[in-house]
Formats: C-alpha cells, sequence, structure tokens
C-alpha cells in the first residue's frame, strides 16, 4: 500500500475509533474511569487517553478533578440543536417519497400530527396518477380513521388517549370507521405491535392506506409515510408481501434525521 493511502486508512480508523469513544461515553449514565473506558473500547489506555484529550480539549468532555473519572458535556447538544433548527422534514423525506412512489405506483404521502389530527407535509402521485399534490398537501384528517394517526396515536399515554377520546367527536364517514375507544385502543396496540397501520376504507370507501412510523433522534414517532390505493391493489397479501420494502425506506428516513434504533 502506498505510504499516502496507509496514512489515509489509519486516519480514517482513527476517526472512527474517536466516535466510537463519543457515541460509549453518551451512555454512561455516571463518569467513568480512563480503564474502564479502555477495557470496554478493547484499546489500550494510552491510545483512549488521547482521544479524551482532544474531546476535552474541544469542550466534548470533562474530567472530575477529584476522581478522575470523564463524563460528557452538553456542547454535543449545541450540535443537535444547530441541526435540529434548521432540519426540514418534508425536504429531507422527498426524495424518499417519489421513489417509494415509483416503487407501488401509488400515492405517497408524508404526514405528521396537528393537534388532534394529521396533517399532510408533502403529497406525491404515482407515476401512472394524474393528481396535483397541492390539492392534498396541507389536508387535514383525523387521527382515529387513518393509518398515520393510529401510529400516532402511540405516542400518547393511557391517560392521554382517554382524554383525547372523550374530546374528539368520532364522526363516521364510512361503515368501516373506527367510532369507539375499545375500537381505536385495539387498532393502535395492533398497529404498534406490527410496526405499520392500515386505513381500511375508514376515511372513503374503495381506498385503503398502508402506513409506517418515522421515527426521530428521541425515538419516538415523529411522523408517517403512507401509500394510498384502491382495495383491489392494497390487498391483504399485497401488504405481506411488500410492507418491509415501505418500512426499509422509512427506517432510513428515521436515520437520516438522527434515530439510531
Amino acid at each position: 500500500m502506498p505510504t499516502s493511502e496507509k496514512k489515509a486508512s489509519l486516519a480514517n480508523q482513527s476517526s472512527e475509533k474517536l466516535l466510537s469513544l463519543l457515541e460509549l461515553l453518551s451512555t454512561e449514565e455516571a463518569p467513568i474511569r480512563l480503564s474502564d473506558l479502555a477495557n470496554r473500547m478493547d484499546m489500550n489506555v494510552s491510545t483512549v487517553s488521547r482521544f479524551l484529550t482532544t474531546l476535552q480539549n474541544r469542550g466534548y468532555v470533562t474530567q472530575n478533578p477529584d476522581t478522575g473519572k470523564y463524563s460528557m458535556t452538553y456542547k454535543i447538544c449545541q450540535l443537535a440543536h444547530n441541526l435540529t433548527s434548521r432540519m426540514d422534514l418534508r425536504g429531507i423525506c422527498l426524495p424518499y417519497l417519489h421513489r417509494i412512489s415509483k416503487i407501488f405506483d401509488c400515492t405517497t404521502n408524508l404526514i405528521t400530527r396537528y393537534g388532534y389530527s394529521v396533517i399532510y407535509l408533502e403529497v406525491v402521485p404515482g407515476p401512472q396518477q394524474i393528481l396535483v399534490p397541492l390539492q392534498r398537501i396541507g389536508k387535514i384528517a383525523p387521527l382515529y380513521c387513518t393509518g398515520a394517526g393510529k401510529l400516532l396515536l402511540q405516542e400518547l399515554s393511557d391517560e392521554e388517549m382517554n382524554e383525547y377520546a372523550s374530546d374528539v367527536n368520532f364522526e363516521r364517514f364510512t361503515e368501516h370507521t373506527i367510532c369507539s375507544i375499545g375500537e381505536l385502543k385495539r387498532a393502535v396496540a395492533e398497529a404498534a405491535a406490527l410496526g405499520y397501520a392500515v386505513d381500511n376504507e375508514e376515511c372513503e370507501l374503495g381506498t385503503r392506506c398502508l402506513a409506517v412510523p418515522v421515527y426521530d433522534y428521541t425515538g419516538h414517532i415523529n411522523a408517517a409515510i403512507s401509500i394510498n390505493a384502491p382495495i383491489s391493489k392494497l390487498t391483504d397479501e399485497y401488504i405481506l408481501q411488500n410492507v418491509d420494502i415501505l418500512k426499509g425506506i422509512a427506517n432510513e428516513v428515521s436515520k437520516t434525521i438522527g434515530y439510531s434504533g
């Protein structure tokens, strides 16, 4: 290996080790000794000490003068704040939505919670569909009868769910619309177990919707990506065969906005 390539390879390895050390420190609930860090990292003490010195000089790590133990500072939170303050979920998701619409030839939606409703942040029609996205961007729909809503409701505690049920008016849009808190809780629990949710003609007869969650850096469901199509296409068999593809793409989005699960 040429000398320049060897140096670049060693630099990459050092960068990876430094980042691994930072990630390890972020998981520690209490300050930790240098020797314990070295053991956990399977690295020699002098190397870990050198990395820690760099992190201290940059303000990311502090050392207790009495115990000699190390812990992270909150400087990393400043980086996260800088990023999240500029983060445009719609802009991040748009390329993925176009990808999904091409794969499934379905209308693809980015949806998030808006009070006791869901709001469509972006809508991308399938290649063969004649739909003007602006007709639905900004559309509001109830949480209780949408696939995305069943995912977003997972973030509510049981007490909050009961409060929601007492405040919301369960309007019946079709014969399939969920109109009771018992039905809704069962549907939300099922969605949590499956990792996806289905709107089974609950908003509109003849149309089904398949929704998967998007997680943010805190591990909470921040939004949902969904596809909707006629029931003749979005059958139970079709969903079982294709849902993992949709979940995989949504997971890519989640990782892009900081999710590490």
